[in-house]
């Protein structure tokens, strides 16, 4: 279990890395890339909604499909043991200046947090894995967070692609894109 992650929870534990790292190493340059390694990877979240053609695209409606997993496949081409482990070897097996490995040092955070909160099997972070399974979702899913447990209703729903009767009255809460409008005098 865990919490699911979002990119506020990678973005503040990449900013805890960045400071360590910057220290560490004294090097402004080594935060930056700890930071950017620990968050840029959810880059191939748009890919995966693009691919998915799932209808035109707003930020809310990118957010709202990928927490409530209703995204059918999941490519997630830079969430792969195999970008990480090529990465892991050339920053620490050869010299390396601490920005490469700061940036490593972000990448395996990153997928630390996502292996441990996301109720994805362990072999779904292979990119060979996911191909081998067709990219269907349904397939590498063992748990589902909050949000996508009151859009589905059960994770047996999820994986039948049917929501329960329960979930199918389910509404979300509108959210005003903006703050309350002030009376005009």
């Amino acid at each position: 279990g865990g919490a699911d992650m979002t990119p506020s929870r990678h973005a503040v534990a990449s900013a805890a890395l960045a400071a360590g790292c910057g220290l560490a190493w004294r090097s402004p340059e080594a935060a930056a890339a700890a930071f950017v390694g620990g968050t840029l990877l959810d880059v191939d979240h748009w890919f995966d909604y693009t691919w998915n053609r799932v209808g035109p695209f707003t930020v809310r409606r990118f957010v709202r499909l990928c927490v409530e997993y209703r995204l059918p496949k999941f490519y997630l081409l830079m969430h792969s043991f195999e970008w990480l482990i090529p990465f892991w070897l050339a920053a620490w097996m050869l010299p390396a200046p601490p920005w490469v490995r700061a940036c490593t040092l972000g990448l395996i955070l990153h997928m630390a947090m996502d292996m441990a909160g996301n109720g994805m099997a362990l072999g779904a972070y292979w990119f060979v894995y996911r191909w081998r399974h067709g990219f269907d979702a349904r397939a590498m899913v063992l748990r589902l967070p909050p949000e996508a447990i009151c859009w589905w209703g059960s994770l047996g729903a999820y994986r039948r692609g049917r929501r329960s009767r329960a979930a199918r009255g389910y509404r979300r809460p509108e959210v005003p894109e903006r703050g309350p409008k002030r009376p005009v005098p």
